[in-house]
C-alpha cells in the first residue's frame, strides 16, 4: 500500500499540474520534451496499433491522446488527481481516451491488461520500487514500459524551491546515476532502449523564462490576475517567483545540465519474457 507522505507528494504534484498558471507557463505537456517527446517514444517502441496503452500520472491528458489519435492505440489516463482528471476529459475531443482517478502503486486495473505503460515524469513522485512492481503486475509478459524522468546526480540544486519550476523539472525525488539500471531489471524489466534527453531540459527552461515575462508584463500592464490563475489548489504558494529567484534557478539548472549533473532520460524496457 501507498505510504502517506507518498500519496501527499503525488497529490501535491497532481494539483500543481492542474494550474492554470502552470500549464500557461509550461504547456499542457508538464516535462521536458513535451508531446515531441512522447511521440520519440511512441515510435520508438514500435507498439502496434490497437495495442492497449496505460498512461499512469497522465495530468491534462495531452500525451494520451496524441497515442489514441496519431498512435491508435486504445488508451486508458490516471492521474492522482480528480479534478485534474475532469480538466482532460473535458478537453479530449474525439480522443478515445477512458479516464479514471488512481495512482502508482494501487493500478485499478486486472494483471495482464496493458500491452504498454506511459510514465512520464511519475516514477520520480512515488515509491519507486512499489511502482515498477505495479507497473509489471499490468503489463501483460513481454509489454512495454515506456519511461522519461530527471536523474540528479549530488545533491538536489538548492534552487529549485519554488513550486512551478520544481515541479516541471520532476526533481520532487529525482533518480539517481545508474538507479534505472539497477531497480528496472529488479522489478522484472529488461532494457532495450535508453537516450539521453537532456537538452530537453534547456528548451523547457526557455520557454518558462519567455513565459514568465510575458506574465508579468500582463499582470502590470493588463491587470492580469495572476491570483486566479494559481487556483486554490496551491494553498500557501507564493505565486510567480521573483525575476531573482527565477534568474538564479534557471542558471542554476542550465548549468547543472551543462556539467551533466542534471538530466533527462527516455527508456524502453520489456516485461518479464514474451508469450
Amino acid at each position: 500500500m501507498t505510504t502517506e507522505p507518498a500519496r501527499a507528494v503525488v497529490a501535491c504534484c497532481s494539483t500543481i499540474y492542474g494550474s492554470p498558471l502552470a500549464e500557461l507557463l509550461v504547456g499542457d505537456s508538464f516535462h521536458p520534451g513535451g508531446l515531441e517527446g512522447t511521440r520519440d517514444l511512441l515510435r520508438s517502441s514500435r507498439i502496434a496499433p490497437g495495442a492497449r496503452l496505460l498512461d499512469v500520472g497522465c495530468g491534462l491528458g495531452a500525451s494520451a491522446q496524441v497515442a489514441a489519435t496519431e498512435f491508435a492505440l486504445r488508451v486508458d489516463g490516471v492521474d492522482a488527481s480528480g479534478p485534474v482528471i475532469a480538466r482532460a476529459m473535458a478537453r479530449a475531443g474525439d480522443a478515445r481516451v477512458h479516464w479514471s482517478t488512481a495512482s502508482l502503486p494501487d493500478l485499478p486495473f486486472e494483471g495482464g491488461t496493458f500491452e504498454a505503460v506511459l510514465a512520464e515524469c511519475v516514477l520520480s513522485t512515488v515509491d519507486r520500487p512499489a511502482a515498477l512492481t505495479e507497473v509489471a503486475r499490468v503489463l501483460r509478459p513481454g509489454g512495454t514500459l515506456l519511461l522519461s524522468d530527471v536523474e540528479v546526480e549530488g545533491e538536489p540544486i538548492p534552487e529549485l524551491g519554488h513550486w512551478i519550476i520544481g515541479a516541471a523539472l520532476c526533481v520532487t525525488d529525482a533518480w539517481r546515476p545508474g538507479e534505472i539500471e539497477a531497480r528496472l531489471p529488479e522489478a522484472g524489466f529488461r532494457i532495450t532502449g535508453r537516450w539521453d534527453r537532456s537538452a530537453s531540459i534547456l528548451a523547457l527552461i526557455d520557454r518558462v523564462e519567455a513565459r514568465l515575462a510575458v506574465v508579468r508584463l500582463a499582470a502590470r500592464d493588463l491587470g492580469l490576475d495572476i491570483a486566479s490563475l494559481i487556483g486554490p489548489v496551491i494553498q500557501g504558494s507564493d505565486g510567480m517567483p521573483t525575476p531573482e529567484l527565477a534568474r538564479d534557478v534557471i542558471d542554476a539548472v542550465r548549468a547543472a545540465v551543462r556539467d551533466g549533473t542534471l538530466r533527462y532520460t527516455a527508456v524502453i524496457a520489456i516485461a518479464g519474457d514474451a508469450p
